[in-house]
């Protein structure tokens, strides 16, 4: 009895070990993609990367100056002995990137790069988190939509596919006056991003994970008290599910 006991303790253990071995090794892979050869006076804000085509933001620090430039590299060579070649380089200094990510928004061969920058706009004067959104066609970036705002105030976005709408949707976590979040959905329609579905107001949400069709998992504090609620898009509205 005992021993059997030892050895369901042990094949729990290892079950254990294998789990987060498993945990380890893929998030060591997907940190090895964005490991790139900087020089001494730069720096990995973000970066997004595909199977092709990797998308970073760079600091770079002067004596007088501090840039911020996007640089984009493909992949060259078998899967084993793949790098990462710069292909293009363009300055956003004056927009101020902060995040970067790659998607298909519209549903077309060409894909998006979605940024969030720092900046007022000509309609809007005030210095604010906003999205862009630019389209890669192999050899160019080029300004696909650069609206001025989006809810109250952008604390930050995913890209997600979770919707049966052709195209990623948008998933941003906006901020109110008083301080308070909540979750957007848009969708890409026509020329521009629609408002889909709007959650209830949450003290401070701290991350959103894709879960499956229709479902996402938000981790949220209320009152500094930290959980976790599943939800779905239902009628307009982004509702907690049990």
């Amino acid at each position: 009895m005992q021993l059997n006991k030892k050895r369901t303790i042990i094949a729990f253990i290892a079950l254990i070990a294998i789990f987060f071995g498993i945990i380890f090794i893929r998030f060591s892979q997907e940190d090895a993609q964005c490991k790139l050869e900087l020089k001494p006076n730069q720096r990995l804000i973000d970066c997004a990367f595909n199977e092709k085509w990797l998308f970073a933001i760079i600091e770079e620090k002067y004596v007088i100056d501090i840039k911020r430039n996007i640089f984009i590299y493909k992949r060259e060579g078998s899967s084993k002995s793949a790098k990462w070649e710069k292909v293009a380089e363009y300055d956003f200094t004056t927009i101020v990137p902060w995040k970067i990510r790659i998607g298909n928004i519209d549903y077309t061969d060409v894909p998006q790069v979605i940024i969030g920058v720092n900046k007022s706009t000509h309609f809007d004067k005030e210095v604010n988190n906003r999205l862009f959104v630019f389209n890669w066609d192999g050899e160019k970036l080029y300004k696909k939509w650069t609206g001025t705002r989006l809810g109250y105030y952008l604390k930050d976005f995913y890209i997600i596919d979770f919707l049966d709408i052709k195209g990623d949707e948008l998933v941003v976590i906006d901020k109110n006056e008083e301080g308070r979040e909540r979750l957007l959905v848009y969708y890409w329609l026509d020329f521009g991003f629609q408002l889909l579905a709007e959650s209830e107001f949450y003290d401070t949400i701290e991350e959103v994970k894709y879960l499956d069709y229709n479902l996402l998992e938000l981790v949220y504090k209320n009152q500094d008290k930290k959980a976790s609620v599943k939800l779905m898009v239902k009628e307009g509205q982004i509702i907690e599910i049990d």
